[in-house]
């Protein structure tokens, strides 16, 4: 019974290993809020400009408010540091998801060209065809299905993961994943507003879907408004589920536990995307190269530094030595 107990023991620190002190995990927090209000003020001046508004943000706010509550209740006042972490966290996702999501539609309205015959190219060079594959995955139900499923998962993988890294200590992996997809958003943004497309579905059969509405109608320009928890995912090119796919696998890497039933989750969503998220083969590809870059960077700027943990480990040998 002990050796069991000391076994799950040393199982949970090792999953929690490489966890951010409180210090830097503050810091890490409060500079990812500091690139959300700057971001949501470039929303608010670009959004006058363009002559769009935003309203519905009664719920944002009232989720808000709520996470936030449970962070500071829980967390700062040291009730249950596990659940305050999650609200915390959780409340960052959500308010950059919205500042985020409002920039998407402002890029949109640069309306530069449309790139769908410029992408179908490059796909048939890799020799794929989306029609081709399209209607072979949707003739066998058994493959379609567990794609549906997995494409739609992103949004319970979130929760998911910030519960789960929270209660396991892994507080570094939580960070990790919040700083990783809010620079991947930026960088997508930024990239869509530059290479537009319709997609393959909408440019194949002729049917606009109710996002590539919203791209269309963003692309004449002309007074809109919109509803914040309404927003559509308009962007085609790269990819975004294919930059979450992978940083889900990522951020789940062992000595983490979830690494392999999350690693099987994101293959398969990795698979449906073309299919179940109307995407071409160069936009997947394109998405998995912007996941690989901003992992790069943030795994480089969370990297501990050398003088840092001299001095940190000094500072503990001090009262020791005093004492």
């Amino acid at each position: 019974m002990a050796r069991a107990l000391c076994y799950s023991g040393s199982l949970k620190a090792e999953e929690g290993a490489g966890q951010i002190e409180t210090g830097k995990d503050r810091r890490y927090l409060l500079s990812g809020w500091a690139l959300t209000l700057l971001l949501g003020g470039l929303d608010w001046i670009w959004a006058d400009r363009a002559l769009l508004a935003f309203d519905g943000w009664t719920r944002v706010a009232c989720v808000l408010i709520f996470l936030l509550a449970v962070g500071v209740v829980y967390g700062y006042r040291g009730r249950n540091r596990r659940l305050g972490e999650a609200g915390n966290y959780a409340a960052l996702w959500v308010a950059f998801s919205a500042a985020g999501a409002i920039s998407t539609y402002l890029a949109a309205t640069f309306a530069m060209p449309l790139r769908d015959a410029d992408f179908i190219a490059i796909d048939a060079s890799m020799g794929f065809h989306w029609l081709e594959w399209y209607r072979f995955i949707a003739t066998h139900r058994a493959i379609e299905l567990p794609l549906f499923i997995a494409y739609f998962s992103f949004l319970p993988q979130i929760i998911g993961s910030i519960l789960y890294f929270a209660h396991t200590g892994q507080t570094s992996r939580n960070a990790e994943m919040i700083w990783i997809s809010m620079t991947a958003l930026i960088l997508t943004t930024i990239v869509s507003a530059l290479l537009p497309a319709v997609g393959p579905y909408v440019h194949y059969f002729g049917h606009q879907t109710a996002d590539i509405v919203v791209l269309m109608s963003l692309r004449a320009g002309g007074a809109q408004t919109f509803v914040v928890n309404r927003l559509e995912g308009i962007i085609t090119f790269p990819s975004f589920h294919t930059i979450l796919a992978i940083v889900f696998i990522y951020v789940h890497r062992p000595p983490s536990r979830s690494f392999v039933p999350v690693a099987i989750l994101n293959t398969l969503m990795l698979i449906g995307i073309p299919s179940e998220g109307h995407h071409y083969l160069i936009d997947v590809i394109s998405g998995a190269a912007i996941a690989a870059l901003c992992i790069a960077v943030v795994r480089a700027a969370m990297r501990p530094r050398p003088e840092t943990d001299s001095a940190a480990i000094a500072r503990e040998q001090m009262p020791r030595v005093a004492g």
